[in-house]
């Protein structure tokens, strides 16, 4: 069985099982079947939980999918219905419903984010039959689809489509109560760890403790009763905080406990870091300090998985790879990534942003009113999910809006912008990295010129309002749309969020990067005189474009094998070249 560890390692129950492995599966799209039948066969098998796409699904069927299911069987024993019974998927692309036993048990519509039904009332002592219908329509304006290609085969940044099941799916037995959501914000100011969130409420109110430890001694504590399924609680300290840094990850663990008349119903280990977050004279900072963002574009795309790794440790050696080329973060873009990717970047002082896929949803308020309706809850269900991580630095919920299928307007934006700062008042936010801006934290741009002068110019021209202002001119006349001007933008901190994308050791008939490079040293060249302009210049930080190639994109520094493309004295020259100080961190 692939991916046999448990998959949510922010969030960990011990009694739980695994049902990755074969499942029944079919591509129903045009057939006549009542799928709902008791003695229904599908004509496949499928290793949950890469996609029918990929050759690790044992499918590897290329083509628009647009209707799928999923069935297998579970064993329940009468000791585990006694609690409650759980079960999680860690993604399904794009909307799915469940049948448990031949009933409804739950749905969800969503592709990229983690969600639970409580099944314990449909099922039964012994085998139990479980029923997944998925709907995916890639080529659909209303759906954020990310990098998946909407042709039939992958072009330009387009790559392999995910369909269905692509992360862990694993049932988790508790006690009649147990916590269903938690928000954990630790304070560095007041010392304190606020805890937020929502229990089940079957059992009607419970106690909820929270004990904190620091390498094994325990330092913090509180408990409260639920009221209306909802907890909120605060534990303080006068002790010495030990502040989550890049690189020095201090982490204070966690167990949260719900208790009925006495009895322990759930146990639940998680952590958190306390470290503050700050935009001032445009520096980003962090713990106080101006830290200058050295980041990597990450997609996230594996070879023979697609959206999905093999084994948990090549997911954290992506994250080792970018370490090594001297990158303090990423940019894990165009996707949600799973819970561990973030977990490895939390215990390894990795700053990165919390990015969703907004590509393929074009979010016209006007002309498309269904897409934001589409994309909204999905993005909260991520901002729950990912808030108690301390490696987000910030979110940047829209990538390249302009036009088209990426397109999003003034209200839309906004709409985004007013949601994450409602649930999140403590990251910056990025209004739409690279794209136009209608409200932001940050003014974020892209910059694929190949020249130091050039570059130097770009950010000139940011920092004192010059750039584009004839052309955001006309377009606020004939869209009326209320685009941010350079001068408007003015004073916010500047962040090149992608730069770069230097092609070398490609495949030149197949395959593309932004500019290419034919040797090594003229590669290496090229690389240090672009970042060093990015350094030395008033930017708060850059985002290189790539980490990996991707399909026929082959402008990262390693190839989709992650093989290195350098070699050792060019891997050391571009991370002594990260390595410099930037201006923002001698002024």
């Amino acid at each position: 069985m692939y991916r046999n560890v448990y998959p949510r390692p922010s969030f960990v129950r011990e009694n739980w099982l695994n049902l990755n492995g074969q499942w029944d599966f079919e591509i129903t799209d045009g057939k006549d079947k009542d799928y709902l039948a008791p003695d229904v066969q599908l004509d496949s098998k499928i290793e949950v939980p890469f996609c029918p796409e990929s050759k690790l699904s044992g499918i590897g069927n290329r083509d628009f999918m647009k209707n799928v299911w999923y069935r297998r069987t579970v064993d329940v024993s009468a000791d585990q219905l006694q609690g409650s019974v759980v079960i999680n998927f860690g993604a399904v692309d794009y909307e799915c419903t469940l049948y448990v036993n031949g009933k409804k048990a739950g749905y969800h519509k969503g592709g990229y984010v983690s969600f639970s039904f409580d099944i314990t009332e449909y099922l039964a002592e012994g085998e139990n039959v479980l029923l997944l219908g998925v709907y995916d329509d890639t080529r659909s304006i209303c759906q954020p689809t990310g990098k998946q290609s909407n042709r039939p085969d992958s072009y330009g940044c387009h790559y392999t489509r995910t369909t269905g099941i692509w992360q862990t799916v694993w049932l988790e037995f508790m006690g009649k109560a147990y916590i269903t959501e938690r928000k954990i914000t630790a304070d560095v100011n007041s010392k304190s760890i606020l805890f937020e969130g929502c229990v089940n409420d079957k059992t009607g109110d419970v106690t909820v403790c929270a004990d904190v430890s620091y390498k094994g001694e325990k330092v913090l504590s509180c408990e409260t009763v639920t009221r209306n399924g909802k907890f909120k609680m605060t534990a303080s300290t006068e002790a010495e905080l030990h502040l989550w840094d890049v690189f020095k990850p201090e982490i204070y663990d966690i167990v949260l406990i719900v208790k009925k008349d006495g009895e322990v119903c759930d146990s639940v280990k998680t952590y958190t870091g306390f470290r503050t977050v700050d935009l001032r004279d445009g520096k980003f900072l962090l713990n106080g300090k101006s830290v200058f963002l050295r980041q990597i574009l990450d997609q996230g795309f594996h070879p023979d998985g697609i959206y999905t790794f093999p084994a948990i440790e090549e997911i954290e050696k992506d994250i080792d790879l970018a370490i090594d080329f001297g990158f303090n973060g990423a940019r894990p873009h165009e996707k949600v990534f799973e819970d561990y990717y973030l977990y490895y970047a939390d215990m390894k002082g990795y700053l990165i942003w919390g990015e969703f896929p907004n590509w393929g949803c074009c979010l016209d308020t006007k002309n498309n009113p269904q897409a934001l309706k589409n994309f909204l809850p999905e993005w909260k269900e991520e901002l729950v999910r990912d808030y108690n991580h301390p490696s987000i630095i910030g979110w940047c919920p829209l990538n390249e809006c302009w036009h088209g299928f990426v397109y999003c307007d003034a209200k839309a934006q906004k709409a985004i912008y007013s949601a994450t700062k409602e649930y999140d008042k403590t990251r910056p936010v990025i209004g739409a990295s690279g794209g136009f801006h209608y409200i932001t934290d940050i003014d974020d741009y892209h910059d694929y010129s190949h020249t130091a002068e050039e570059i130097i110019a770009h950010v000139y021209n940011h920092k004192n309002g010059t750039k584009d202002e004839k052309q955001i001119a006309v377009l606020n006349k004939t869209k009326k749309s209320g685009i941010l001007t350079q001068k408007e933008l003015k004073g916010l901190p500047i962040f090149c969020s992608e730069y770069g994308g230097i092609s070398y050791k490609n495949d030149k008939e197949n395959s593309w990067g932004y500019v290419a490079e034919d040797t090594e040293d003229a590669f290496v060249a090229h690389y240090i005189s672009d970042t060093t302009a990015i350094m030395q210049s008033d930017c708060m930080g850059m985002c290189y474009t790539q980490l990996t190639d991707v399909e026929q994109e082959q402008n990262g520094l390693v190839d989709y094998h992650r093989n290195h493309k350098l070699s050792e004295n060019g891997i050391k020259a571009i991370r002594e070249c990260n390595l410099q100080k930037a201006k923002v961190e001698n002024d």
